[in-house]
């Protein structure tokens, strides 16, 4: 993946927790909602796991591309940054 172009690795997990925020961007999931489609009954899930995925994401991709929606959960942004 590329952003500014710049070339940026992402594990496989933090690649579907962006994809999942894109594919319905504009709209907000709630940590629920994305755990559910991250994680499977198999998967030792730490209570911070999507709060540090989406504090990766933040890093490699800056701050503007998925928003923090307090008490309700995240969503990317519906126009991506300049």
């Amino acid at each position: 993946m590329t952003h500014a172009g710049q070339a940026i690795e992402l594990t496989p997990r933090e690649f579907d927790l962006l994809q999942l925020l894109l594919e319905n961007s504009g709209r907000v999931l709630t940590r629920r909602a994305l755990e559910e489609q991250l994680y499977t009954w198999n998967d030792a899930v730490d209570s911070n796991a999507l709060e540090v995925h989406i504090h990766h994401r933040r890093k490699k991709l800056g701050n503007d591309l998925i928003r923090t929606v307090r008490g309700v959960g995240y969503m990317a942004s519906a126009t991506p940054p300049a």
